[in-house]
């Protein structure tokens, strides 16, 4: 199923959005995400699956087969298509520098520890919720759900870092065309990437994420997941969501506070 303008709730200028959960169609690619994040902690599967990068699943190593296969992280009636979208997130998380990995798992970790305690804390302090403190539906709808963030949107904060590293310092003269090629260079890069057939997509991904990556701009495995299973048959749907999410972002961002 493909996304829908209805599907995704945008924010209020202004106001600071409730949480929204990610809408359950993302919750398996979800799983998968957290279950290769889990697998890459052992170096010697880490690399098994790095070793996949940028390469269709009929020329990736026996090991990263072994990897994704002999623990069930991926489907096992896949189409081949399906398969390489699998195969190329595995390989774009496990590419990750050593740092934003330990990162991960010492997020694990303290989620971990924290839901423990929540969980102790939950069985002693459990009270009834009052009438006053239920939920109101009408918010409940207005919050919806969330499609996480597209690479669309990933790029433009992308944009954002660059411009705002760019910026001339307060007193200095202002020479607007400083910074332009490489704020400019980055949309450049989002319309080739969005012209492109699924095996261009899975070429041009890698340098793209790791683009993003020395940026510390944060992608989200889960929707990139989704929608590189949705570009064979949805790929207009997903194009056009990806650049309204950017320049969305960017207007967005342009606004006074």
């Amino acid at each position: 199923m493909s996304l829908t303008t209805d599907d995704v709730g945008h924010s209020t200028p202004g106001a600071a959005p409730p949480p929204v959960p990610r809408h359950e169609k993302l919750a398996g690619h979800d799983t998968f995400v957290a279950r290769v994040r889990e697998v890459c902690d052992r170096p010697g599967t880490q690399q098994a699956l790095r070793a996949g990068l940028g390469r269709p699943v009929d020329e990736v190593p026996a090991r990263t087969h072994a990897a994704l296969l002999r623990g069930g992280l991926v489907p096992d009636r896949s189409s081949v298509t399906d398969k390489r979208a699998y195969y190329a997130v595995a390989a774009l998380i496990a590419a990750r520098p050593r740092a934003e990995r330990r990162a991960d798992a010492d997020a694990r970790s303290t989620a971990d520890s924290v839901m423990n305690n929540d969980a102790v804390g939950t069985v002693l302090s459990a009270e009834p919720v009052s009438p006053t403190e239920q939920p109101d539906p009408s918010q409940a709808a207005a919050a919806r759900f969330s499609w996480g963030t597209s690479l669309g949107e990933s790029l433009a904060e992308l944009t954002m870092r660059r411009a705002r590293a760019t910026a001339p310092k307060e007193g200095a003269v202002h020479d607007p065309d400083v910074g332009k090629n490489r704020v400019s260079g980055v949309e450049q890069r989002l319309h080739l990437l969005v012209r492109q057939d699924i095996e261009g997509l899975h070429r041009m991904l890698p340098a793209v994420v790791r683009q993003l990556g020395s940026a510390g701009v944060p992608v989200d495995y889960g929707r990139l997941l989704h929608d590189l299973l949705q570009w064979p048959r949805w790929r207009d749907e997903t194009v056009r969501r990806w650049l309204e999410d950017h320049y969305r972002t960017l207007r967005l961002s342009q606004r006074p506070a």
